[in-house]
Formats: C-alpha cells, sequence, structure tokens
C-alpha cells in the first residue's frame, strides 16, 4: 500500500489521522498524485476525509488502516488500471461492498475487478480536477446520503447522473477555460460565457498571475498545466489539451505496447513524461515557494528553461526535507529529458531513490540512457519499470526475476533502490537471510552515494536502509551481528535504533549502542517487518 511520492513501501502506503473521518479513500499506491486532487476536492466541499495523509511516529500502521476502513460511514474505491490489480485495493472494497459503504469512482477506463461490476462507478476519466466540477456534484448527493445513512434514490441519480453526462459533453476545452477566468474574476457566470471573447493568451497570463501569487486552485493548476506543456516538452508531445478536458492517463496505458524488449517507445517515453509533468506541475503550483512556483511556469519558455531548472535543482539539494521534493525531480526530469538537457537524466536518478516503485520514471530513466547510448544501462532500467510493474500488482515472482536481471547492470546511484526492493520481496516471503544481504548491497551504495553528495536522496534514504539491514538481521537469528552493525551505522551516520525490542536485546548482549528509538519516516509506511515476531535473541 502507498502515499503521494511513490515512496518506499507495499502496494500501496497510507498515514492514519487522530480523528474519525467520514469517508476513506481506497487506492493504488501509484495513482497518489491523481487521487490528491479527489481528496482536496472532497476537503474544499466539506467533507471529512481520511486518504493517509499523516501518520505519526510510533503508531501502528495496520491498526489504523483497519480502525479508519471500519469507522468510516463511505469509502471511495478509485478504480485505475493499477487499483484493477491491487489486491489490497480489492479487499477494501470487498468489505465495503458487503457493509453496504461502497462508493466506487472511475479515473481510468478499465474492466472493474469480479463481484464489482453491479455497482455503478462515478466516472471521473474526464473531470478537470475541480471541486466545483459537475462530476463532484454528483459524487456529493451520493457521499451525504451514505454518510446519513439513507437509502440512495437510484432513479434520481441516474437522471442526474445523465443531466451531469451531458453537461460535461456541452462544455469545450475553452469554455471551461473562461469559466476558470470567470470565476477568479469574482465568479459572474457559472455556465455562460462572458460576452467578450476571452483567448487562449488572455487565459495564460491569468492563470500566470494566479500562480505568482500562490492562489492557484487544483482545477487551475491543472488547466495552466494543460497549456503549458507543449512548450515545456515540446510539440512532438501532446501540445493540445485533451478531448473534453480529460485527465491524462496511466503513463504507458496504452502506449505500451509499442514497446520491444529492453527498449522504451518514444510513444510510451512521451506518455510518461505528459503525466510526469502535469502531475508534477500542479502539485508544485501549490508550494509555499514564490520562487519554485514561478520557475515550475518558466519551463515551458525556452529563453528561461534552463536557468528555471537550476533554480529547481538547487532549491531540491538545498531542502531535503521538503514534501515536495520528488515532485521537484520529477518535474525537472520529465522537461529536461524531453528537451535533451543533461540535468534530466540526474533529476530522473534522484526521483528513483526517492520513489523507487514508479515505473513511468524508470521508462524515463532508459529512454535517457539509450540517448547516451548507455544500451546496458537503457535495458536495465527498461526491465526495472517491468519489475516494480509486477511488483505494484503483486505479483512478486516475476518482479523479482525482472529485478535480479537488470541490478548488475545498474550504475550505484540507481542500482540501490533496487536492491532495497529486492529485500523487501525477500522480507514478504520471510526469507530473513536473502532480506539482509539484499539490504547490505543497498546501504553500501547508498554509503557511496551520500559520500558523493550529502544532500542527495540516497542520503536521505540511508537511515531506512541501515534498519532494515539490521532488523532482517535480528529475524534471521544473527542478533549480535545485527547490534554490531546498528552500532557501526550510528558512529557513521547517527542512525537510530528502529524499535524498544531490538535495543533491549542489544543491551542484554552487552552492546553500547545509541538509545534513541525512532523508525525511519520511509519505514512507518510500510509494515512488513512490524508485522513478524522477532527472532529469539542470540548471542
Amino acid at each position: 500500500m502507498m502515499i503521494l511520492g511513490q515512496t518506499r513501501g507495499g502496494a500501496r502506503m497510507r498515514r492514519g489521522r487522530a480523528r474519525m473521518a467520514d469517508i476513506f479513500i481506497s487506492y493504488a499506491s501509484e495513482d497518489r498524485g491523481r487521487v490528491r486532487p479527489l481528496a482536496d476536492a472532497l476537503i474544499a466541499r466539506g467533507f471529512n476525509v481520511w486518504w493517509d495523509r499523516s501518520l505519526a511516529a510510533g503508531q501502528d500502521y495496520t491498526a489504523i488502516i483497519e480502525r479508519e476502513l471500519k469507522t468510516a460511514k463511505a469509502v471511495i474505491v478509485v478504480w485505475t488500471e493499477s487499483s484493477a490489480l491491487s489486491t489490497f485495493v480489492r479487499d477494501e472494497a470487498g468489505r465495503a461492498r458487503d457493509e453496504g459503504r461502497l462508493v466506487p469512482v472511475m479515473l481510468d477506463r478499465v474492466s472493474i475487478p469480479l463481484g464489482f461490476g453491479a455497482f455503478q462507478a462515478e466516472d471521473f476519466t474526464k473531470w478537470n480536477g475541480g471541486a466545483n466540477a459537475p462530476q463532484m456534484m454528483l459524487l456529493e448527493e451520493v457521499l451525504k446520503a451514505k454518510i446519513a445513512g439513507r437509502e440512495i434514490d437510484g432513479s434520481e441519480i441516474a437522471r442526474r447522473r445523465r443531466s451531469l453526462g451531458n453537461r460535461i459533453r456541452i462544455v469545450s476545452v475553452l469554455t471551461v477555460l473562461a469559466l476558470v477566468v470567470g470565476i477568479a474574476a469574482g465568479g459572474r457566470y457559472l455556465i455562460a460565457p462572458p460576452d467578450t471573447e476571452v483567448t487562449q493568451e488572455d487565459l495564460r497570463a491569468e492563470l500566470l498571475r494566479l500562480l505568482a501569487e500562490g492562489q492557484l486552485t487544483p482545477e487551475q493548476a491543472i488547466t495552466l498545466a494543460q497549456l503549458l506543456e507543449a512548450g515545456a516538452l515540446g510539440e512532438t508531445q501532446s501540445a493540445a489539451l485533451a478531448p473534453d478536458g480529460a485527465a491524462p492517463s496511466a503513463p504507458g496505458a496504452e502506449t505500451r505496447t509499442a514497446d520491444v524488449e529492453g527498449v522504451v517507445s518514444e510513444a510510451s517515453f512521451e506518455a510518461a513524461a505528459s503525466d510526469t509533468y502535469r502531475q508534477a506541475f500542479a502539485a508544485l503550483a501549490a508550494h509555499p515557494d514564490a520562487q519554485v512556483r514561478l520557475a515550475v511556469a518558466q519551463m515551458a519558455s525556452d529563453t528561461s528553461r534552463q536557468a528555471a531548472m537550476q533554480t529547481l535543482w538547487t532549491y531540491a539539494q538545498a531542502n531535503p526535507d521538503d514534501p515536495l521534493r520528488e515532485q521537484i525531480y520529477l518535474l525537472c526530469g520529465s522537461v529536461g529529458e524531453a528537451n535533451d538537457d543533461p540535468l534530466g537524466q540526474r533529476a530522473l536518478e534522484q526521483a528513483v531513490n526517492i520513489a523507487p516503485r514508479n515505473p513511468g520514471t524508470w521508462r524515463m530513466l532508459s529512454r535517457s540512457y539509450e540517448r547516451m547510448n548507455r544500451t546496458g544501462e537503457a535495458a536495465a532500467a527498461a526491465a526495472v519499470s517491468e519489475g516494480v510493474e509486477a511488483q505494484n500488482a503483486g505479483q512478486t515472482a516475476e518482479a523479482e526475476q525482472q529485478l535480479q536481471v537488470a541490478l548488475p547492470q545498474l550504475n550505484a546511484v540507481v542500482a540501490a533502490p533496487v536492491a532495497s526492493e529486492l529485500g523487501d520481496i525477500a522480507v514478504q516471503r520471510q526469507d530473513w537471510s536473502g532480506a539482509s544481504a539484499r539490504y547490505e548491497r543497498a546501504y553500501r551504495l547508498r554509503e557511496e552515494s551520500a559520500e558523493r553528495s550529502p544532500d542527495s536522496p540516497a542520503a536521505g534514504v540511508l537511515e531506512a536502509d541501515a534498519q532494515q539491514l539490521v532488523m532482517s538481521l535480528d529475524r534471521s537469528g544473527r542478533t549480535r551481528e545485527a547490534c554490531e552493525r546498528l552500532r557501526q551505522a550510528q558512529e557513521a551516520h547517527e542512525v537510530a535504533t528502529p524499535d524498544e525490542e531490538l535495543l533491549q536485546r542489544c543491551q542484554r548482549l552487552r552492546v553500547n549502542i545509541d538509545q534513541r528509538v525512532q523508525m525511519a519516516p520511509q519505514l512507518r509506511l510500510q509494515p512488513q517487518m512490524q508485522r513478524v515476531a522477532p527472532a529469539p535473541a542470540t548471542p
């Protein structure tokens, strides 16, 4: 399970909130960037939503999910290409269905898994991301009925669904853009366009002004990203707005068929770059730092792109704790690689260290290596893309095979997250010896990267690799070795002790370690280590 950013963990990761929420959103981890606008829109309409925003240190991961899922009055299941394959999503959807709390929403046109086809999914495939969009009005009615515990009037909902569906088709792209300006100007009209014609240049200028002032809504940010995409990614990209304001499809959903083994096609790269650009732009449009927001817009201009990329890169390097750091690297990576800028490749390498389970990032990186005639690394990155896709779908045997084939061909910067993912797969089958060997390799590679670049993302996940290594050693029965490795990691990198039980076992073995107990942030999101009882301490 999962959160924003592709971070490390299982197919999806969740973070809890102290207050019980009325609405629980179930989704696949790789769809986090697409689900965030939905959660924000629901909150803007006054709903109390739980979708993993803040897990405090020390809270029990699985207990929080269980509690929030059990107490929610409505469970939104977001069906996409990824979630339809997710065991976790199907399990949560099944529980919601059986208890009469299921509210399905469709972001991709997919075949809904067996057992759920009889439930009408709200069609959000053409949603523009706005809280006031027609789709949100219909969803609000369904949710209010669920929360109030009253029966839903099926015929009335069907009538409104047809009416709103017609409205969605009628409203053209330019009308949507005109509405954005109308809302920004004081909301003098809702459906009817203004008397004077509004050009795209006028609309872009108005949205850029709102961006500079930090006042863009999520809906406006998506619209501005679509307007600027052609300039940022080049004319070979999908320069025009998607039909009917449609949201971008998941990277590679259709164009993956054009790939051949070991090679990422241009169509597949362009799909991944377009989707990545839009999601990262929408996230960064709300960044609190004005220089970041300005640089995001300047990426669309040939004359200012390089300076803007350097501004974003410098900011990301200087602010390792910024929660939107991954989005900065993804924006620089997609735009840089589309324009053959060497900084694009470096940004993509940083991005896979933060969120290694994003197959689109690996596909863009594969194309980048191919462009530089690094064919072995290009094929390996393409294999990793296939591997993490399989891993996200719960196909761990196929994932392990792909990642093992790729690992020897990768450079140290990107080999570390792959070694760590292989460790995670070993943990899933409780192969603690295999896991410790893989985490050992990941830890060693991250140390090398961190030594070369102390501000790199590799340094940021070094503590997680060290803690995974010592926990897997402990569970394999090599507790003394685990304690010694922990002591060495603490001396070299100030790594905290991951849990109280390990601290006590190390103390009984008279290994002098730091008594500070704190799980690395990345590991608070993945419960694999926490589900299995520790092995008995051995000398």
